[in-house]
């Protein structure tokens, strides 16, 4: 794998910014159902662009804009039959971009799978009319990650893995294809204080979170080379970063969105940190060990920028 020299020495790994928000935020259509994942279809010239800006600015690692195209979530968008079609076309845009820009350094290209459902119109909560039984969320993961495997990625990311059932799935699918797997955990402080799996949108049964680190403890008997935290906020972030510290000794991601907090029992958010803030939050994590750094939903071009600027300027003394 391309960063593996990256790796050995420690050196942090820049992660790329939100993709989903940026396609939104630059005119892409999303769909009530997939989300950003008909916009490699729909929009391509936007999802190539968001990916350019961000080797720009200096990332070593663009994740595919596959987070919403798994088969049952495509269904949802009327597109189940494209579904091949459509994550093929993410792994070339991200490809295009990195031959556009950087064709000499090298940028890696992660393919995202998630456990996301296709969500019921105006929600984001799964359509029971897509909601798949377990053998055909199996099957679905399996065709994924070999679509985005035979397309050409580098390595896979596991994005907001969030539960038991389905991550498990999900980690045994992208575990199978040979390729570098990255887990991304996803959590939230529930209204005890205890940090449970960030549970709005994807389970089939109204139960109680699995802990945080209930969830670390069942996929890493499925695999994985590195481990980490996103689609977080940066309260959480950190201590969900020393849970996972205390089961997992390789190598540790962080890409959290960029609001501050989430509380439970109001539902609401506070202000999102500026590019600076994010930074400095970043360079904090690393500090505490962190290898592989980047952003979730939120974050723009110009925090990737800032990230990438402060950790030039560390570098340079």
């Amino acid at each position: 794998m391309i960063l593996d020299d990256k790796l050995r020495s420690g050196d942090p790994i820049i992660l790329d910014g939100a993709t989903g928000t940026e396609i939104a935020r630059l005119g892409g259509a999303m769909n009530s159902a997939a989300w950003c994942g008909v916009a490699n279809k729909t929009h391509p010239d936007i999802v190539r662009g968001v990916h350019e800006a961000y080797i720009e600015a200096g990332c070593d690692v663009v994740i595919t804009n596959t987070f919403g195209t798994c088969r049952h979530v495509l269904a949802g968008a009327g597109l189940a039959d494209e579904t091949v079609a459509i994550n093929r076309r993410a792994v070339e845009l991200a490809r295009e971009a990195v031959e556009s820009v950087e064709p000499s350094r090298p940028v890696a290209v992660a393919g995202s799978m998630s456990t996301m459902h296709a969500w019921k119109e105006g929600t984001v909560k799964a359509d029971p009319a897509f909601l798949p039984d377990r053998d055909t969320e199996t099957g679905n993961f399996v065709e994924m990650a070999e679509t985005l495997a035979e397309a050409g990625v580098d390595l896979l990311v596991l994005e907001m893995m969030l539960d038991i059932d389905s991550a498990g799935r999900c980690a045994e699918a992208a575990v199978a294809t040979g390729l570098p797997v990255w887990v991304g955990i996803s959590c939230v402080d529930d209204e005890d204080g205890n940090l449970v799996g960030w549970d709005s949108t994807q389970p089939r049964e109204k139960a109680k979170p699995p802990a945080l680190g209930e969830i670390i403890d069942s996929l890493m008997e499925r695999g994985g080379d590195v481990y980490g935290i996103m689609h977080s906020t940066a309260d959480v972030t950190g201590p969900a970063l020393e849970c996972l510290a205390n089961r997992w000794q390789g190598p540790v991601m962080a890409y959290p969105e960029t609001l501050r907090t989430f509380d439970q029992h109001t539902h609401r958010t506070t202000e999102s940190l500026t590019p600076d803030e994010f930074a400095r939050s970043c360079l904090a994590w690393v500090d505490n060990g962190v290898s592989i750094i980047g952003g979730c939903c939120g974050t723009t071009i110009d925090h990737i920028r800032a990230l990438v600027r402060h950790m030039e300027a560390r570098a340079a003394g």
